[in-house]
């Protein structure tokens, strides 16, 4: 691990399951965040500052993390241009911060399998070598657009010795620091069994998604930032697809073991444009080769740890 680390978004969902990682580790690590939260950890240095500003705290770091930019499906809808506004700026301002210190500095950038767009007809999974790219022709997908356009901010500060630019492009993810309130669907089922003991699929549920717990997410992301190597886009998710409505009905079994009650599953079969990409799916194989790394935690384990936090935290609510 580097002695020095700097994580920009430290205060999201991958800054906690990477905060949590490194807390086992003797190294020095701050945080950058509008509203910095004390209370995740004690050996973490907070500072309150918007990535959007140009960085104004001492370069002093031997490794930045940016994962400072919110997935976020509402505002990637409703204000396309601020989304894309967002990412560009807000990685050229921690990219200007690592080329001001005196010497390269690694740079991992959290990126997105977003980056690939649609994925075509009979093509099972991303692969790291894999050309798509959304079309620039549809106003959603600005998040993506913004991604391919950080990945390539970073790719010419590397080339020009700004830093040592990595890239670990994230799919999709459980675990109990997982939000239950956004559009993340496996994050509302589990909220939905805790709340209702109903859970409510608003699509029809064919679409196909695959789940890394964040405990691995985190460990990936270190084992990037530890042997990875620049100009190779390392992917970050899990193998095991699955529909969401077979995800709907795995949440629902858990919940009853756990709980010993009954949960429905309520599938609408509605559309909106918050609606993402049919099949999302990655392979690892080439990450995995290269990292030495695993998928160490099920899917199903993942699942039943959201659900005991989840009912702690309402039983500590009430």
């Amino acid at each position: 691990m580097p002695s020095q680390t700097l994580i920009t978004g430290g205060t999201g969902f991958v800054g906690k399951a990477l905060i949590a990682a490194i807390d086992r580790y003797q190294t020095d690590v701050s945080v950058i965040g509008r509203r910095p939260n004390n209370a995740l950890s004690s050996r973490v240095r907070y500072v309150q500052h918007d990535v959007l500003k140009p960085f104004t705290i001492s370069p002093t770091f031997d490794a930045i993390v940016h994962a400072a930019t919110s997935a976020s499906a509402v505002l990637n809808a409703n204000a396309p241009r601020q989304m894309l506004e967002v990412i560009i700026n807000g990685t050229s301002n921690a990219l200007a911060f690592a080329a001001s210190h005196r010497k390269s500095t690694d740079f991992l950038l959290i990126s997105s399998g977003a980056v690939y767009g649609e994925m075509p007809s009979g093509v099972e999974s991303f692969e790291e070598s894999c050309l798509f790219a959304p079309t620039v022709l549809d106003a959603r997908n600005a998040y993506a657009e913004g991604k391919r356009i950080a990945e390539l901010l970073v790719t010419i500060e590397n080339s020009t010795g700004g830093c040592r630019g990595l890239i670990g492009r994230l799919f999709a993810f459980s675990g109990p620091s997982l939000p239950r309130d956004r559009h993340f669907a496996i994050g509302n089922f589990v909220r939905d069994a805790i709340v209702k003991q109903r859970i409510t699929v608003r699509s029809d549920g064919s679409a196909v998604r695959s789940y890394l717990d964040e405990k691995d997410m985190a460990e990936w992301l270190l084992a990037i930032l530890n042997r990875g190597e620049p100009g190779f886009p390392y992917h970050v998710g899990s193998e095991r697809p699955i529909s969401i409505r077979d995800l709907a009905f795995l949440v629902a079994r858990s919940y009853e073991a756990i709980v010993g009650a009954g949960c429905e599953v309520e599938i609408l079969g509605q559309r909106s444009p918050l609606d993402g990409v049919s099949r999302y799916v990655p392979s690892t194989k080439k990450t995995r080769e290269r990292l030495g790394v695993e998928e160490t935690v099920s899917l199903e384990e993942s699942i039943d740890s959201m659900i005991r936090d989840a009912i702690a935290t309402e039983a500590s609510a009430h």
